[in-house]
C-alpha cells in the first residue's frame, strides 16, 4: 500500500518525508515484523527493533523521536481505529462468512489452511491484512458490518454417530467431539468442502472438554478415572442445550453442576462435574486452594 493511501485512509498525520514510497505488510507484534512492514508501535521501545528489522512504516498514537528518516512516520489518534479503516479498505471486495460461536471454533480447531481466518479481535482483523486470499470467519455481527459481502453457514446431513459422552464417529473415525455439537460440526463440514478446503478430525475442542481427575484432583489421562470435570462452559445460548444432553446421558451417575458460588459441591462425590464460567487449575486442588 503506498504510504500516501495508507496516511490518507486512517486520517493519520505524516511526520516526515519518507524516501521508501510504499509497505507491503502490517504488525503489531515486533517478532513479525519483516522488510517493508508497517508496524503499529503500541510501545516506543520496541522501535528501533522494528527497524533494525527492516519496518518501513511506524504508526503511534503518540508523536516519536524520529530516528530513520527514509521512513514513514505516522501519528493516529487510535491504533485500533486504524486498523479497522486499513482491513474495510482492503476487504472491499472479500466475503465474510458469517456463523455461530461454537461453529467457528470448530473450524478454528479442524482447519489445516493458514488462509483461514476466525475474526474474533482486532488482532485477528490485522493478521488478515497479510493475506491476499482468505477466508474470513466469524460470529461477531459488528465485524460483518466491515465487509460488503456477507455468507451465513448453513447446515448439511452428516452421518455422525455418538460413541460416548465426549466422541463421536464420522467418516469412520473417532473424533473428540461431543454429539451436542452435531449441527456446528456440519455447517463446518459443508464450509470447508464447498470452499475445497482441507481439515482434519484430529482436534480437540476447549469448550465441554473432559478433564479426568483422581480423588486428589490431579489430572489423570482419558477415561483412567470416573471422575471428570466438564471445562469450558458458559451460561450462554449454548448452555441449556449442552445441560440437557449431559443430563440425558449420565442418568445412572452422580452429576453436579458447579460455578463460583457453589463451588463447595466439588469437595462431595461425584462422577461428573460440569463448570459453568468457572475454572480451576487441578494442580491446585492437591493443595486444598480451591477452597
Amino acid at each position: 500500500m503506498k504510504i500516501e493511501t495508507l496516511t490518507n485512509l486512517i486520517g493519520g498525520e505524516l511526520l516526515n518525508s519518507p524516501y521508501i514510497s510504499e509497505v507491503t505488510s502490517f504488525s503489531d507484534d515486533i517478532l513479525n515484523v519483516q522488510r517493508g512492514c508497517c508496524f503499529f508501535a503500541k510501545k516506543s521501545e520496541d522501535i528501533r527493533q522494528a527497524i533494525d528489522k527492516g519496518a518501513y512504516a511506524i504508526i503511534s498514537e503518540k508523536y516519536e523521536n524520529i530516528i530513520d528518516k527514509e521512513i514513514a512516520w505516522i501519528k493516529v489518534e487510535s491504533i485500533q481505529k486504524a486498523v479497522v479503516d486499513i482491513f474495510k479498505y482492503e476487504n472491499l471486495k472479500t466475503k465474510i462468512y458469517f456463523c455461530d460461536e461454537i461453529t467457528a471454533h470448530i473450524i478454528d480447531k479442524s482447519s489445516l489452511n493458514k488462509e483461514v481466518i476466525i475474526l474474533k479481535t482486532y488482532e485477528d482483523l490485522l493478521k488478515s491484512l497479510n493475506f491476499e486470499y482468505k477466508f474470513l470467519i466469524t460470529s461477531n455481527k459488528d465485524y460483518c458490518l466491515l465487509c460488503p459481502k456477507v455468507q451465513t453457514l448453513d447446515s448439511k446431513n452428516i452421518d455422525l454417530k455418538k460413541l460416548s459422552l465426549f466422541k463421536s464417529e464420522y467418516l469412520n473415525e473417532e473424533i473428540n467431539l461431543p454429539f451436542v455439537y452435531k449441527e456446528e460440526f456440519a455447517k463446518a463440514i459443508k464450509f470447508f468442502e464447498d470452499n475445497d478446503l482441507k481439515y482434519s478430525l484430529d482436534f480437540m475442542l476447549d469448550r465441554f472438554k473432559p478433564v479426568f481427575v483422581d480423588a486428589l484432583f490431579r489430572e489423570v489421562g482419558y477415561g483412567e478415572s470416573s471422575k471428570v470435570l466438564i471445562t469450558g462452559i458458559k451460561n450462554d445460548e449454548y448452555f441449556f442445550n449442552e445441560l440437557n444432553y449431559l443430563i440425558e446421558n449420565t442418568k445412572h451417575a452422580k452429576t453436579i453442576i458447579v460455578n463460583e458460588y457453589n463451588k463447595e459441591l466439588l469437595k462431595n462425590d461425584f462422577h461428573f462435574a460440569m463448570l459453568v464460567d468457572f475454572e480451576i487449575e487441578t494442580k491446585n486442588l492437591q493443595n486444598r486452594s480451591l477452597f
